[in-house]
């Protein structure tokens, strides 16, 4: 499995506290780390500018990949970011990834941008075309109902080919069967419980076979809210307090879609960390990932350990438990037993006598 970082802003982290964690993370070999984009009240999650961040984080890293989860496509122009995504990939000698959304968490940036859910839905696959064109390196033409460009020269040249790697936000089920359509990678909305996870994979990647797009599977990451705490107990002790009042105060999306999907029992601290959250010891997340694994066949996981109302000590500590104690189980949980590997050697000899 690969594990990726979804880095939110905390309580008490600055920017540059911020930029220290993800050099952090990559000496701890995670995969990657994706920036959202959050405006006015709720720019403290970070991040109102993620692609000036993330040419920040790139040039102080050399192998960790950078992506954005993601760029709220109608707000921006699709020829600037078109050329913001490939100067990144650039600079980062192909180590970027762009994801795109279709709208914002909250309705207040929306209002800031002039560019309401319904009219950002209907130019988005406009956008999005501009956006590939504009980051395959080559000349091109467009003629649409929102947008009318003439001859356009992009520069520079992507290291990724034909572009940098796009990613849909999946918070819907009109959004999944778009990205299923045109064979885009996903995230995957992380309040989903693993049932109706794998209800969504399965309707993915049947749509996605539909379209002709069954190999290779696009890659999809799968967000979870984690906290490796010394105990089970503990974890849920800290987590219980800092949790529900993200939801209460910071989360109305999420708090809406837990309310509409569960009803009272979505806001319950004790459903949350049985279907949900990953808060516990090292062996209690090792064992619900592997359980996410294999009921969903997800290998890509992008963790948030951050939380805008817990410490910036606890989310780094959190996440370093995760890489030093979690991801070893994970990693022998995967490597066959010595029984296993004595059975195949012997079964291969067998067949090598007989031929």
């Amino acid at each position: 499995m690969r594990f990726s970082i979804f880095l939110m802003g905390d309580r008490t982290a600055t920017y540059s506290d911020m930029a220290d964690q993800v050099c952090m993370a990559e000496a701890l070999d995670f995969h990657g780390v994706w920036l959202g984009e959050r405006y006015f009240a709720n720019g403290d999650l970070l991040w109102p500018s993620p692609m000036i961040a993330a040419s920040y984080f790139a040039a102080r890293t050399a192998r960790i990949r950078i992506g954005l989860a993601a760029r709220i496509l109608p707000f921006h122009h699709p020829l600037h970011v078109a050329a913001d995504a490939v100067t990144l990939d650039v600079l980062s000698n192909g180590r970027f990834d762009l994801g795109l959304s279709r709208g914002s968490m909250d309705d207040e940036s929306h209002g800031g941008f002039q560019v309401s859910r319904d009219e950002g839905r209907q130019r988005f696959d406009e956008a999005l075309e501009i956006v590939r064109l504009g980051c395959s390196g080559q000349a091109f033409s467009f003629t649409g109902r929102h947008f009318d460009l003439p001859w356009i020269v992009p520069s520079p040249h992507p290291v990724q080919r034909p572009h940098p790697p796009f990613y849909m936000v999946a918070n819907s089920p009109s959004s999944l069967d778009h990205a299923a359509d045109h064979g885009f990678p996903v995230f995957l909305n992380g309040a989903l419980t693993l049932r109706a996870a794998a209800d969504s994979l399965a309707r993915y990647r049947a749509r996605s076979a539909a379209a002709g797009f069954a190999k290779p599977t696009p890659d999809i990451l799968m967000n979870r809210f984690v906290f490796v705490g010394a105990t089970t107990a503990a974890a849920h002790n800290l987590m219980r307090g800092p949790f529900l009042e993200f939801l209460d105060k910071r989360a109305p999306d999420l708090k809406a879609y837990l309310l509409r999907t569960a009803g009272p029992a979505g806001v319950d601290f004790d459903y949350l960390s049985r279907e949900i959250c990953i808060f516990g010891d090292a062996e209690h997340c090792a064992s619900r990932l592997l359980e996410l694994r294999d009921r969903c066949r997800v290998d890509h996981v992008m963790c948030t350990f951050n939380l805008i109302t817990l410490d910036h000590e606890l989310c780094v500590e959190s996440m370093q438990r995760f890489a030093r104690e979690v991801v070893p189980r994970l990693r022998r949980a995967h490597r066959p037993s010595r029984e296993r590997v004595d059975h195949a050697r012997s079964q291969l000899h067998r067949e090598a006598s007989e031929a």
